[in-house]
């Protein structure tokens, strides 16, 4: 079941007041307009109604699949509410085996529905989505700002990511064959790449330790 409080928002504009409802638990299996609006990338759009004024208003929500069994906690960079380690195993033994994730945007949040919508590992698509971003920054001799999964078809032998290159406007589409997703679960596991049963954050910083460690060996 979604949750949803009311809360004033002071417009940064012109400085008055807005009653806004905010979304801090979403069910994708009971709220499927919700699920669209996260897709959509409109879920956390905000606009005030004295002057007009647009923004992103980004609070912590919690997004849960029942059905595909995943939890994705949205935490923004610089709020007051932190992530605490919770040990949900023990203290809800009812969440046991699902997939349970911490992500900072709405963008991150996006992709991480996408990803186990499709069935998919997040650390071995991370993984993917590091050796890409490598090569495109090799051709492209441009930083990769962001690396955002989009798409995976197993029929057609193809994952598919967007790449924000630094000074560019639009993305850059990257594709490879699904089989290099496979060969990075291999690498997942012999690096450890297994996660405990909280909530924990699967990026790029992650990618990179068990590359390095990958390495190594």
């Amino acid at each position: 079941m979604s949750t949803q409080v009311s809360k004033d928002v002071c417009c940064p504009q012109c400085g008055k007041p807005v009653r806004t409802k905010l979304w801090t638990g979403i069910s994708a299996n009971t709220e499927p307009v919700l699920r669209q609006k996260v897709l959509d990338e409109t879920l956390f759009d905000w606009q005030c109604p004295h002057c007009g004024y647009q923004a992103e208003l980004v609070y912590p929500c919690l997004y849960h699949d029942k059905e595909k069994k995943f939890m994705v906690y949205l935490v923004p960079e610089g709020s007051k509410q932190a992530l605490r380690k919770v040990e949900v195993d023990t203290r809800f033994p009812q969440l046991a085996g699902v997939r349970k994730r911490a992500v900072t945007s709405p963008m991150e949040l996006k992709e991480k529905v996408l990803i186990f919508e499709a069935g998919l590992d997040d650390v071995g698509v991370e993984l993917v989505k590091a050796g890409l971003a490598a090569i495109v920054e090799e051709k492209q001799n441009k930083t990769v700002e962001i690396g955002c999964f989009c798409f995976a078809n197993q029929e057609k032998d193809r994952i598919g990511f967007l790449f924000f290159l630094e000074g560019e406007e639009n993305p850059l589409k990257k594709a490879t064959r699904f089989a290099t997703y496979q060969e990075a679960m291999e690498i997942s596991k012999q690096c450890g790449g297994e996660l405990g049963d909280d909530f924990v954050r699967v990026d790029s910083q992650l990618a990179a330790r068990l590359l390095e460690k990958y390495r190594r060996l």
